[in-house]
């Protein structure tokens, strides 16, 4: 109970004028002296002489308002990421950035450049991420990628879906999002064209330039070169394959 009679004695050295207001809090001589706590609120002109804690307003204030500057621009820079622009360039990296894996399939199937480069999924994973990213950033846009009322009439078959589709190509973010998905689609397929003729020894460069170009027609065409060079005009049953090597 000490502190409280301190704090009483304080108050009644001081005593509150009705011209002005003072704030007395009851804190306790440990508060007080306390290094950390490095707080001190000033009372009015009657109550100057006890400073019991000094509060700086200003800098909590300015803290408060970097803090709130601080969240209005990473919300910025979210949206900005995520909007219009962030889309257009993607579009541009899924349309240029996979030209070059072309180039390695189509001029140098057999070089060790385009094993190494080719070999795994990384490319092509990248390609799905920068779709993906389409995809995402249009799901924030107020339409998405278009509206889904129109994208359903694509799938009706009681009306014109080919229509529908012409329809659905004045948005821009379907436009981008189906662009990268052909284009990813596209790659996929003409890395396998590349495998297979590495596996069974079918040259593929044609094939794989067609499938860049108009893509099913490019594996057809590898299917029919593989006839007319003695490797059948499909390759075997793959899942037969894969358990005739694990039973082994």
């Amino acid at each position: 109970m000490m502190w409280v009679s301190m704090t009483l004695a304080l108050a009644a050295a001081a005593p509150l004028s009705s011209s002005a207001f003072a704030f007395a809090p009851i804190v306790s001589p440990a508060a007080l002296h306390r290094p950390t706590a490095n707080v001190r609120l000033r009372s009015s002109s009657s109550f100057a002489a006890h400073p019991l804690v000094e509060f700086d307003f200003a800098s909590t204030v300015t803290s408060a308002v970097d803090y709130s500057a601080f969240s209005s621009s990473s919300s910025s820079v979210v949206v900005d990421v995520l909007g219009e622009d962030g889309i257009k360039l993607a579009f541009d990296v899924a349309t240029f950035f996979p030209q070059l894996p072309w180039l390695f399939l189509i001029l140098l199937p057999n070089a060790g450049i385009t094993r190494r480069l080719l070999g795994g999924y990384e490319v092509v994973a990248l390609c799905c991420l920068v779709h993906f990213y389409i995809v995402i950033a249009s799901i924030v846009q107020p339409d998405g990628t278009a509206p889904m009322a129109e994208f359903a009439n694509v799938f009706d078959p009681s009306g014109d879906p080919q229509k529908a589709m012409v329809g659905m190509m004045q948005y821009p973010n379907f436009v981008s999002e189906e662009w990268s998905h052909v284009l990813t689609w596209d790659l996929f397929v003409g890395r396998w064209i590349w495998l297979d003729g590495l596996k069974r020894g079918i040259f593929t460069s044609h094939s794989v330039l067609l499938c860049n170009l108009i893509g099913p027609p490019g594996l057809l065409l590898h299917w029919l070169t593989s006839a007319l060079t003695g490797n059948g005009l499909l390759p075997g049953n793959e899942a037969t394959e894969v358990e005739d090597s694990t039973q082994d």
